[in-house]
């Protein structure tokens, strides 16, 4: 138990000491996913997302094992920012409310895919582990880094070839 949480202490340290410069335009932040996808890097994206008419602020994720790319859309609320994650197949969104971070199925008022095709591409186990991801404060690079390693869990084996 107690190496557990050293490990788990020393990887949210490498993340934080990783993500925590602010991600500039022409700059990227990378980072290993422990996942199948591989290694990822987050740049600003030139193309913003559009989230009920409006454009937010947007990132695009790369994974060295995939060949589409992920957009993440940040949308600032007064309690929350709320990451809607999408691919052409597949989305997702993440919340930081009150300190508290973990993913949701993306509220309707974000969605653009139908429920039931991202419901058959969904990996329900990690889903329910990641409701709460963290506790504690972090800062919008800190939670992309996090997002960048969690998300890949979210996408059942089957599929995981089509990203």
């Amino acid at each position: 138990m107690k190496t557990k949480l050293f490990i788990l202490t020393v990887c949210v340290a490498l993340l934080s000491l990783g993500a925590s410069a602010k991600i500039k335009t022409g700059q990227a932040l990378t980072g290993n996913s422990l996942t199948e996808f591989g290694n990822y890097s987050i740049t600003v994206a030139n193309t913003p997302m559009m989230v009920n008419n409006e454009a937010v602020k947007t990132y695009d994720l790369m994974y060295d094992n995939t060949s589409n790319p992920v957009k993440i859309g940040v949308v600032k609320t007064e309690d929350c920012s709320k990451f809607i994650v999408r691919t052409d197949e597949f989305e997702v969104q993440y919340n930081c409310n009150k300190g508290v971070f973990g993913v949701k199925k993306v509220e309707a008022q974000y969605q653009q895919l139908p429920k039931e095709e991202i419901d058959a591409k969904l990996e329900r186990f990690n889903y329910f582990s990641q409701r709460v991801i963290c506790q504690d404060k972090k800062s919008e690079d800190e939670l992309l880094g996090l997002i960048a390693c969690y998300f890949p869990k979210l996408i059942k084996e089957d599929y995981q070839a089509s990203f």
